[in-house]
């Protein structure tokens, strides 16, 4: 049996219809002109790969900053299905979208390329069959979306289309969602949308799911796999199995972390683990990595005979990113001043709903990894050398699984107690 690490994440958008309130506005909803300037010297000139994972970092250290739990998200499966609610975005919330999210201005450009890079992924998974992908859009049957709106979805994003009545069933309409939520997570992400969440005046919820799959290239010995201390923390320490390989690596260290990288079957894929050295605080690591420097580490990474103690571990996030995002400098898809007017000719939706949900369970042999995103929109209403190196990951790290020819961050992570195994 093929012992692997699981990845899962989920993330719903759900719009609801929107009665204008009128205590809003626009100076209330926020708009901060130093991100919009950062963001546009980000934005311009950027990889569509470096721009996903300029926003991967973001949103990471703010749910890192947050939690001193273990952790883990999938960027690439948040920026898809935020991709797809952009196409319906104009004016100031566009604006906003594209400077919290990282997303080209021109939409006609943007969605080209995103699509070119997202295929390309997909593509080269699809090669060892290690990832796969999936968009879905869940519209209310009777409201007046722009055909041009679900053309470009389909065209750009290949999403399946399921016509439903938000006013009827709605339990129904949700055991359907997290059943096509779990057949293209292998069964991984159960219940993605909990009882509640689908309301008379949700308009459309859409699902992303990805779904990724492989052995090492250089499988750990399970024989050599074995107990030892693990330090939370200077008060806490804890017994947990480690496994542990010895060969040549591509590795890279400073005096304030080590790093590897562990690669998979095919070698288009790999996990690169970051270790703080002793004293050093992971979140404190976190927070000074951005997409520049996370390239910078992985180009240079040299092959070294390299030890390496990894604790097996497994686990499973799960937020309702909305306010987060809005945080982050899109608080207008939230609100009664959102503008969707590319999605429908009526002003009256928002977004109400950014639920995601991740899980990973790493073992000796390879990796499965799923992760599914949703959004949920409403009616208005008022996220080298010959000497031997030892990489002994013994005390809080920070993981990411890339597309090697990109180096697009697909998932990430950091692991503060192996211990504390998710179901």
């Amino acid at each position: 049996m093929i012992k692997r690490i699981f990845f899962l994440t989920a993330i719903i958008l759900i719009f609801q219809n929107l009665f204008f309130s009128c205590s809003s506005s626009r100076r209330q909803a926020g708009h901060h002109d130093d991100v919009n300037l950062q963001s546009e010297r980000l934005i311009s000139n950027k990889t569509v790969e470096m721009r996903n994972n300029s926003f991967a970092f973001d949103i990471f250290n703010e749910l890192s900053d947050t939690s001193e739990e273990n952790l883990v998200i999938s960027p690439f499966s948040i920026s898809t299905a935020l991709a797809m609610t952009y196409a319906g975005a104009a004016g100031e919330t566009a604006e906003q979208m594209s400077n919290t999210l990282f997303f080209e201005r021109n939409q006609d450009v943007f969605h080209e390329e995103f699509s070119s890079w997202m295929n390309q992924i997909i593509t080269r998974g699809a090669e060892k069959d290690q990832l796969r992908l999936a968009n879905s859009l869940w519209p209310q049957e009777d409201y007046p979306f722009h055909e041009d709106f679900m053309k470009l979805i389909e065209k750009y994003y290949h999403s399946a289309f399921y016509k439903v009545n938000y006013k009827g069933d709605r339990e129904a309409i949700r055991q359907q969602i997290n059943l096509w939520v779990e057949k293209h997570t292998n069964n991984l992400i159960k219940d993605l949308i909990q009882p509640g969440i689908l309301v008379e005046d949700t308009r459309l919820v859409l699902v992303n799911a990805i779904y990724f799959l492989s052995n090492w290239k250089i499988a750990f010995d399970q024989n050599a796999t074995h107990n030892a201390r693990f330090n939370v923390s200077s008060e806490k320490q804890v017994n947990v199995p480690f496994m542990f390989m010895r060969d040549t690596l591509n590795y890279f260290e400073t005096e304030y972390f080590q790093a590897i990288e562990l690669e998979y079957e095919g070698s288009g894929f790999s996990m690169m683990v970051m270790l703080p050295s002793i004293g050093q605080d992971l979140n404190r690591m976190i927070n000074k990595m951005d997409a520049a420097g996370f390239l910078e580490i992985a180009e240079k990474m040299e092959k070294q005979n390299v030890e390496v103690y990894l604790p097996s571990f497994k686990v499973r996030s799960k937020f309702d990113l909305e306010r987060m995002l809005a945080a982050m400098g899109m608080p207008y898809a939230f609100s009664n001043l959102a503008d969707f007017s590319r999605m429908t000719p009526l002003d009256d939706l928002k977004i109400d709903k950014v639920i995601h949900e991740a899980f990973v369970d790493v073992h000796e042999e390879g990796t499965e990894a799923a992760a599914s995103t949703a959004v949920v929109i409403i009616r208005k209403s008022a996220v080298i050398d010959d000497q031997k190196k030892v990489f002994r990951a013994d005390r809080p790290f920070f993981f990411a699984i890339k597309e090697n020819h990109t180096n697009s961050i697909l998932f990430m992570g950091k692991i503060v107690n192996p211990e504390l195994r998710a179901e």
